[in-house]
């Protein structure tokens, strides 16, 4: 178990780094961070692609046969083009459904406050909760990209930080 900590331990405060900057710049420059995880992403898939149409040509050179990874290769190729063109279009209509669901449940929490007071229960913080819902569905509606980085962003920052105590709180078992 000790050499499991020392593991967790070894890379933490890269992880840290690496967790805060990300986050960071999701938070900072949303549009562009979505752009850069796109061409990254699609980047990623298309060297995939490169590397089995390569495999697939020395495969073709030397057993003068034409394999599954040709076709592979073809369509992570394929999939690269896809994800620069339909990667931002899809993200955003994912964002508004989950900014209309959200919206819902909002309204729905605040009629159920509205149904609590009139059986004299607590009901104050059922409507903040579902004003806060509302609020929330409506800015991820009509702002869904910085809405999403921003969410990525603060979820990012939020595991860097979470890692820096967890390191500290590991070291303290260890001694």
């Amino acid at each position: 178990m000790n050499t499991l900590f020392k593991q967790f331990q070894r890379y933490t405060f890269l992880q840290v780094i690496l967790y805060i900057i990300t986050g960071s710049l999701a938070l900072l420059y949303p549009q562009q961070f979505s752009k850069w995880v796109i061409y990254l992403i699609a980047a990623y898939v298309a060297l995939l692609g490169l590397a089995n149409l390569m495999a697939a040509l020395k495969e073709r050179r030397q057993y003068n046969v034409t394999g599954l990874q040709f076709y592979l290769g073809i369509f992570l190729l394929i999939g690269a083009l896809g994800i620069l063109v339909l990667a931002k279009p899809l993200l955003t209509l994912t964002t508004i459904v989950l900014g209309f669901f959200i919206l819902v449940n909002g309204v729905m929490r605040v009629m159920q406050a509205f149904d609590l007071k009139k059986m004299n229960h607590s009901f104050l913080p059922w409507i903040i909760y579902g004003l806060i819902l509302v609020v929330i569905g409506l800015i991820l509606m009509f702002n869904a990209l910085s809405s999403i980085m921003t969410l990525i962003g603060s979820v990012l920052i939020f595991m860097g930080i979470s890692e820096l105590i967890g390191y500290f709180q590991l070291r303290k078992l260890e001694q």
